[in-house]
C-alpha cells in the first residue's frame, strides 16, 4: 500500500515538468519559422489595380511546426481572398511554404504596409509587414515630328515617342491610330515591353482627306491590369509647304503651218522633287504632232527644264498649258496656266491654288514669232538679262587690252604731243 502511494506521488511530480518541456520545445520550433521572401506582381500598382502578394515562409529547424492559419490584413489595401488559408497544417523541417493573396489598391498614391500573420497551433503567431507601392503615372506619348499642314490624301510621316515613366516594367504596349477621314499604313504598332524610364520610337504613315483629328491610343498592361492612354492631334489639310510647285515662264508662241507651237521653261519652286512631269495643252486646243506632249520626267527642287508643245484649234482665244506631275509617294498633281491668245494675262491654277501670273509681249498668230515673258516669275534661265549690252562691253574691254599690249595708246599719245608742238 505504501509503495503504491509513492508511485502516485512520483507521477504527479513528473507531469508538470514534462508539460513545461513540451511547451519549450514547441516555442523553440516555431522560432525557427521565418519569412524569407515577399513578391508583389505587379511590383508597383496603379490606383484600382489588382495584384498578387506572395509570402514565402521557411522552417529552418529540425522539427515540424503546426500552422493553424495564415492571413493578410490591411486598412487601405483591400485583400480579396481573406479565408483562403484558414486551415494550413504543418511545415516540415527544412521546407518552405508559399501563401498568395490577391489585393486591390483602393487608395491614392503612396506606400502602404498591410501585415502578414502566421498563427501557430501551439506557439503564438508570426507577424511581418508587407510594403505595397501605389503609383499612377501613365505611359506617355510625345510627338517628335508632324507636318504643319497635310496635303489631301497624301501620305505624311508622323514620328512619335512612347515612354514609360513608371518604376516598373509595363507589358504588351500597343499604339493604334484612328480618326474620321484618317488612313494609316499601319493599323497598329506593337511595341511590347517598356522598361522603367524606357521609351520606343514609332513612325506612322498617315493621310487625311479632310481637316480632322488624329487619335493615338496606347494600350498596355500593368500586371494583369489593362490601361489606356489617348492623345488627340489636330490635322489641318491644305497647301503643303514642301510639295513640288510647278511654275511656267519664258513662254514663246509661234504659228507653225496650220497650228501653233508654244515653248518655255518649267521650274520646280517647291521643296520636294517632282516626278513624271509632263507638259501638254488642254481643251479647246488640240495637241498635235510632232510634240503633242513633252515629257520632262523628274524635276528636282529649284531646277528647271525647257519644253515645247505643238497644237491646233480654230478661233482660239485662250489655251490651257497643263502640267501633270507626281510627288515621291506617287500622288498626282496638276497645274494649269491659261494662255490668252490675244495677249494680256495668263492665269495659273492647280490643286494647290497657285496665284495668277501676268503675261506680256504676245504678238498673235499672224505676227511671226512672238515672245512671251511672265514678269516676276523669271525663275531659271537667262531671260531678262541684257545679253547684247554685256557682249558689247566684253568686246570693248578686249579691244582696249589688245591695243594697250601693242603700244597703240603710247603711239597715239606721242603723235598728239608732236602735233601740239607744231601748232
Amino acid at each position: 500500500m505504501r509503495l503504491n502511494l509513492w508511485i502516485v506521488l512520483l507521477i504527479a511530480l513528473l507531469l508538470p515538468a514534462s508539460a513545461c518541456a513540451a511547451d519549450v520545445d514547441t516555442y523553440d520550433a516555431a522560432a525557427q519559422v521565418t519569412v524569407t521572401d515577399i513578391a508583389i506582381d505587379p511590383a508597383v500598382l496603379m490606383e484600382d489595380d489588382t495584384a498578387t502578394v506572395t509570402v514565402t515562409v521557411q522552417n529552418t529547424g529540425t522539427g515540424s511546426v503546426a500552422i493553424s492559419r495564415a492571413a493578410l490584413y490591411g486598412t487601405d489595401i483591400s485583400v480579396l481572398n481573406t479565408g483562403t488559408y484558414d486551415s494550413v497544417g504543418e511545415i516540415g523541417a527544412g521546407t518552405s511554404k508559399q501563401f498568395t493573396f490577391t489585393v486591390r489598391a483602393d487608395c491614392a498614391d503612396g506606400i502602404y504596409y498591410p501585415s502578414f500573420y502566421l498563427d501557430f497551433r501551439d506557439a503564438g503567431s508570426l507577424r511581418c509587414p508587407v510594403p505595397v507601392t501605389v503609383q499612377s503615372n501613365e505611359v506617355q506619348i510625345s510627338v517628335m515630328d508632324i507636318p504643319d499642314v497635310f496635303t489631301a490624301d497624301k501620305k505624311e510621316t508622323v514620328s512619335l515617342l512612347v515612354g514609360n515613366p513608371r518604376q516598373n516594367t509595363v507589358n504588351g504596349v500597343t499604339l493604334t491610330p484612328s480618326g474620321e477621314g484618317i488612313e494609316c499604313t499601319q493599323s497598329s504598332v506593337f511595341i511590347g515591353n517598356l522598361a522603367p524610364d524606357g521609351s520606343a520610337e514609332v513612325s506612322l504613315d498617315v493621310s487625311a482627306s479632310q481637316s480632322t483629328d488624329l487619335v493615338l491610343t496606347v494600350t498596355y498592361r500593368n500586371g494583369i491590369n489593362t490601361h489606356t492612354e489617348v492623345l488627340t492631334l489636330p490635322i489641318e489639310v491644305g497647301i503643303s509647304k514642301t510639295d513640288p510647285i510647278m511654275v511656267v515662264n519664258n513662254l514663246e508662241v509661234t504659228s507653225s503651218g496650220s497650228g501653233y507651237e508654244v515653248s518655255g521653261d518649267v521650274s520646280n519652286a517647291g521643296l520636294e522633287d517632282a516626278m513624271s512631269v509632263i507638259v501638254t495643252v488642254g481643251s479647246p486646243a488640240k495637241a498635235t504632232d510632232p510634240y503633242p506632249m513633252y515629257v520632262i520626267g523628274s524635276l528636282e527642287s529649284d531646277d528647271f527644264s525647257s519644253f515645247e508643245v505643238t497644237f491646233s484649234g480654230q478661233g482660239l482665244t485662250s489655251v490651257p498649258i497643263v502640267i501633270d506631275y507626281k510627288d515621291r509617294d506617287g500622288n498626282d498633281y496638276q497645274t494649269t496656266y491659261t494662255l490668252d491668245m490675244n495677249g494680256g494675262f495668263a492665269s495659273a491654277g492647280d490643286n494647290a491654288d497657285a496665284s495668277s501670273v501676268q503675261a506680256s509681249g504676245f504678238s498673235g498668230p499672224g505676227g511671226g514669232r512672238g515672245g512671251m515673258m511672265m514678269p516676276g516669275m523669271s525663275g531659271a534661265g537667262f531671260a531678262g538679262l541684257p545679253l547684247l549690252q554685256i557682249a558689247g562691253g566684253i568686246v570693248v574691254v578686249i579691244a582696249a587690252i589688245v591695243a594697250w599690249k601693242k603700244g597703240l595708246f603710247s603711239r597715239a599719245r606721242t603723235a598728239l604731243q608732236n602735233r601740239r608742238k607744231k601748232e
